[in-house]
């Protein structure tokens, strides 16, 4: 009997023990399949944060790509403006000397091409010719008491600008140059037609074309460069 009753203790051990390690078994593949997925979701969060990264240096490197694009064209805009205001100073400075010579000759006739050359330049700026869209050169002939003729033997005597559309075309994008600037409430409508040009469509292709920029990414540059 004391044998018999060893053995069913030993069997009912047995039992315990297989039973225990089957519940440890259970628990640590439910803890395991945990840690796996929680694993798993760390490493689509890494992945994420990753993705995330590489997407806001890739804007980073597009903005500082359009921002240096931006100075670029600031840049050759601001030569091409240089340039036209050099061609101006020039033309001031020459005007300056010759214009004692002008104030001493009393009749128009006398002139030399030259000469009549700032004597015209004033005139068409003291009256605002080339504010008038649709100014001819017979109209300017009229306005200015000569022959259409003899204005264009003298814009043909200039190194720059040497036609009536050159000449007029240069002034209005000085004009509207400055307007952009100086005028920041105004609609680039309202600067096209005050200095002169015919549209604004106009306006926009020419100053595209000699600035390298529209004229509103110019006053846009200008503002944040001052």
């Amino acid at each position: 009997m004391q044998e018999a009753l060893i053995l069913k203790l030993i069997i009912l051990a047995l039992g315990a023990t297989f039973v225990a390690v089957i519940i440890a078994l259970v628990l640590s593949f439910n803890v395991t399949q945990k840690l796996m997925k929680h694993n798993a979701n760390l490493i689509d969060q890494v992945k994420e944060s990753d993705k995330q990264q590489a997407s806001t240096q890739r804007t980073l490197y597009e903005t500082e790509h359009e921002l240096q694009k931006a100075e670029e064209q600031l840049k050759k805009a601001q030569e091409e403006i240089d340039k036209i205001m050099h061609q101006a100073n020039q033309s001031d400075q020459s005007n300056n000397l010759l214009k004692q010579e002008i104030n001493d000759v009393t009749n128009v006739a006398d002139m030399t091409d030259e000469q009549l050359m700032v004597w015209i330049d004033a005139q068409i700026e003291s009256l605002g010719l080339y504010r008038n869209p649709n100014v001819t050169l017979k109209d300017l002939a009229q306005a200015l008491g000569l022959t259409q003729r003899r204005i264009t033997q003298v814009l043909k005597a200039r190194r720059e600008d040497n036609t009536l559309a050159e000449y007029l075309t240069t002034k209005r994008l000085l004009e509207g140059c400055r307007l952009l600037v100086d005028k920041p409430n105004w609609t680039v409508d309202a600067v096209a037609h005050e200095a002169g040009f015919g549209g604004t469509t106009t306006f926009r292709t020419i100053f595209r074309n000699r600035i390298g920029m529209s004229p509103k990414q110019y006053r846009e540059k200008k503002r944040l460069m001052s």
